[in-house]
């Protein structure tokens, strides 16, 4: 059985979705399957719900993901999608630092030109739909992160 979600999400993740890699695309909705990353997401959320519950009502850009189920009483609970959402903007910014990490430890230098490819990539621009220094900062924080890590083992050794 196929069923629907609608999520609030910002620009930068609806763009990052609508792409092949995750499922079908159909009218602007996301078609994925049960054992894709993004059907995965969802039915660990679902619960068994046997009546009917209100939509909340959503703001900003929405997504639409139709998804496979095999249980008619099976639906996302309006309190997991905030959580959904933040599980699908998790994995946009792993992505973006693996791909940014692994060019950047084969070229080296300034990786803002690295991030720029990976947003161009998937359709998203710069300063519209997020804003660039926001993303930078996203590979920036991972950078300190590791940095912090390998000071620590150091100071350890």
């Amino acid at each position: 059985m196929r069923k629907k979600i609608t999520l609030s999400v910002p620009r930068y993740l609806k763009r990052y979705l609508l792409n092949a890699e995750f499922g079908q695309l159909v009218d602007g909705a996301l078609y994925v399957g049960g054992r894709s990353f993004i059907g995965s997401y969802i039915s660990s959320v679902a619960r068994p719900i046997p009546f009917v519950m209100p939509r909340p009502d959503l703001s900003g850009t929405k997504l639409v993901i139709w998804y496979s189920c095999r249980e008619r009483t099976h639906e996302v609970p309006p309190e997991k999608l905030a959580s959904l959402v933040k599980s699908l903007d998790e994995q946009f910014r792993r992505s973006l630092i693996c791909e940014v990490r692994a060019l950047h430890e084969l070229c080296g230098g300034d990786y803002s030109k690295f991030i720029r490819n990976f947003l161009a990539r998937y359709g998203i621009e710069p300063d519209v739909d997020i804003d660039f220094d926001t993303v930078r900062k996203i590979y920036r924080d991972y950078l300190e992160r590791v940095d912090k890590s390998n000071r620590e083992l150091v100071m350890a050794s």
